[in-house]
């Protein structure tokens, strides 16, 4: 009887100890972009440069990246000019547990 008390007493104390939880983690860049030009002889110049750089260190959870660009120009007009440019990186490291 005292075994089978001090197996109860034990199991029970073990289920109270707390244990972490692994949360996913998702990093979301977003940009937009509009440019319109109407008339002679306008410029624009539109960039995006993103960068997510993920460091796990033999953690359990999972990282999502999501990285979205949207760049619109309407020209009207003489002699314009529009340049659009998007540069996006992802770099995810994992070390060791």
């Amino acid at each position: 009887m005292k075994i089978s008390l001090i197996g109860f007493l034990a199991v029970s104390t073990l289920s109270l100890v707390p244990v972490s939880a692994v949360a996913d983690q998702a990093n979301v860049q977003t940009s937009g972009q509009v440019s319109t030009q109407i008339g002679d002889g306008n410029t624009s110049h539109q960039r995006t440069t993103q960068s997510n750089h993920n460091s796990r260190r033999g953690r359990g959870e999972n990282i999502g990246s999501v990285q979205d660009s949207y760049q619109d120009s309407f020209q009207e007009g003489d002699n314009n000019n529009s340049s659009q440019i998007v540069n996006q990186r992802n770099r995810v490291r994992q070390g060791r547990r």
